[in-house]
């Protein structure tokens, strides 16, 4: 083993392309991943506009067999310190105490009320079934949607929301999240990452997907475009599917203030995770974005980067230089990553990571590739709603 300074094409084109590779790794984490953060300081700096007036609103929540999450939870909904707001609970054909439960809560608060799809309504969406049904009992323009098992995180979620329609935004996309010490580092890891890209690329200008447990816009957007017309035909998309036929850089915006998220609770996080796995890369299908594109190249070139990493070291048999160079690129490029990821989930609410990083980095693209597959080839596209 020695130290020659004098490369030969091979190498030169190794160390050129290990370069550039993580060059184009450090501009997708500042250019993309990092946007939340800029946006939250943004806010926190007084330099984002919002609506002094407080509207009122419609709350609308989708509840299946919910009864412990409606006892435990729709009481921090009802108790909002917001002055004119309605809750809507429409029951999706529950069979156990959901009825009883809305009925008592109904004596304790007004603004409470509850309608109904019978279990025998014959939908292929029974989600979108509901939603329409709660949209048509909304007496306000402006209606925000979520599910009984979520949890506000402030009195304050309401108006945390709200404030952002200003005029010409007709969407606010805000951010649910799932107990960190409720999941496992992988789940986290993929929860952050999926909300990372359609966040930024929202934040970009190119909102493409919302999330149904906390997302709102206004009534007539949603009769003006004829509800779920268009994806009748599919068991999912109320959320993602319908805000990509709807949204535009000029009707939305993002919500990220620790006041507008709410924490989803699950009986079993890991078949959860699993299940919106499978309904998101099915409805993925069905997305008109280029964001496949602009995620897929840093996809690429991160296994590019890998590659040429272990090219580099493999060449320290002959030049020790090498290896050296290998591990410096690795290190200038996973610390990048780890100061914008942490801070980013810091943002929504993630686990914190470090050593484990790179090999969930590798892990992610062939785990998504699997379950696009079984999406894909699956009979019944039909999983269970989470």
């Amino acid at each position: 083993m020695n130290i020659d300074f004098l490369l030969t094409p091979v190498e030169i084109w190794i160390l050129s392309s290990v370069t550039i590779l993580m060059l184009i790794q450090l501009y997708y984490y500042v250019a993309y991943y990092y946007l939340p953060v800029r946006y939250v300081q943004s806010n926190e700096n007084g330099k984002i506009a919002y609506l002094d007036d407080k509207p009122p609103v419609s709350v609308i929540v989708y509840a299946k067999n919910d009864a412990d999450y409606l006892t435990k939870y729709l009481p921090i909904i009802l108790e909002q310190q917001y002055p004119d707001y309605e809750v809507i609970v429409v029951n999706d054909g529950s069979t156990d105490e959901t009825k009883d439960i809305l009925s008592q809560l109904e004596y304790k608060y007004s603004h409470l009320y509850q309608t109904y799809i019978p279990d025998e309504a014959r939908s292929l969406s029974r989600k979108k079934l509901a939603l329409t049904v709660g949209m048509k009992a909304a007496k306000n323009e402006i209606v925000l949607l979520t599910n009984a098992n979520c949890v506000p995180q402030s009195v304050s979620w309401i108006e945390s929301i709200v404030r952002n329609f200003v005029s010409g935004i007709d969407i606010v996309l805000a951010h649910s999240f799932v107990p960190p010490k409720n999941e496992g580092r992988y789940c986290s890891y993929d929860r952050i990452m999926f909300a990372l890209r359609y966040i930024s690329y929202a934040l970009k200008g190119h909102p493409y997907m919302g999330i149904g447990t906390n997302l709102a816009y206004r009534k007539s957007l949603f009769f003006k475009n004829k509800g779920f017309s268009k994806y009748l035909n599919l068991h999912y998309g109320d959320d993602d599917l319908f805000i990509n036929e709807i949204a535009t850089s000029q009707n939305t915006r993002v919500e990220l203030s620790p006041e507008s998220q709410i924490s989803v609770i699950y009986d079993n996080d890991y078949i959860a995770w699993k299940e919106k796995k499978l309904q998101y890369m099915f409805t993925a299908n069905y997305i008109k974005s280029n964001y496949k594109m602009i995620f897929g190249i840093e996809r690429i070139t991160a296994y590019l980067f890998y590659i040429c990493v272990i090219a580099l070291a493999c060449m320290g048999f002959y030049n020790i230089i090498f290896p050296i160079i290998a591990f410096i690129m690795f290190l200038i490029r996973y610390i990048f990553q780890i100061m914008i990821y942490n801070k980013a989930a810091h943002i929504l609410k993630g686990r914190a990571l470090y050593l484990l990083y790179p090999l969930l980095d590798i892990m992610y693209t062939p785990v998504n590739l699997w379950y696009r597959i079984v999406g894909f080839f699956s009979k019944k596209k039909n999983f269970t709603w989470i």
